[in-house]
């Protein structure tokens, strides 16, 4: 499972993911948070511009850890979903939307990223897997993210990559198993 640095490592396979897929067409992949203007010429920039928990695994409870003898009670990792806004800045239109559809089709073909894309990250170690989807905002939803950037709207993209865990350092109880009976197809675990 992911530490802290889990949200920086998507980021980061991200770019890797998206630079493999540019190079056929002589571009770029930058991660940047769109303050300063980039570069312009064949640049695709990926900005991070929303983190937000899955609803989906809120309020699950404690899992149940043996170490040895003693089973241990530990909180879920956070799992989180990232929204990126990805855009063409090579200064001419027809180039952009060029770009656009070949982030579309690299992230298309690896929707799914998982096991050697993951090398060098925390997220390797759990044997995780992200997802990369596009999702569908009208345009005044797009707008908004644009004028909270203090920028001009611009033709681009917006992915959902889920399920991004970060796991818990906090131990909730240990308890010692003494007996373990097995009456009914029900296991009783005795604590001491």
């Amino acid at each position: 499972m992911g530490t802290f640095n889990a949200i920086r490592e998507v980021s980061e396979i991200l770019k890797r993911v998206l630079d493999a897929g540019l190079v056929n067409v002589g571009a770029t992949c930058q991660v940047h948070d769109l303050v300063a203007q980039p570069a312009l010429g064949m640049t695709l920039t990926l900005t991070l511009y929303e983190v937000a928990e899955d609803p989906s695994t809120r309020n699950r409870p404690d899992i149940r850890v043996n170490v040895g003898d003693k089973v241990e009670l530990r909180r879920p990792p956070a799992s989180l979903l990232l929204r990126y806004l990805i855009t063409a800045w090579t200064g001419n239109i027809l180039d952009d939307q060029q770009l656009l559809g070949r982030a579309i089709q690299t992230l298309y073909d690896e929707a799914i990223i998982s096991g050697p894309l993951l090398e060098g990250t925390s997220l390797l170690a759990g044997d995780e897997a992200i997802t990369a989807t596009m999702i569908q905002q009208t345009i005044e939803d797009r707008t908004h993210v644009w004028r909270a950037y203090e920028k001009p709207y611009r033709l681009s993209v917006i992915y959902e990559v889920r399920v991004v865990k970060i796991d818990s350092e906090r131990w909730r109880r240990t308890a010692q198993v003494r007996s373990r009976n097995n009456r009914h197809g029900v296991l009783e675990e005795a604590p001491t």
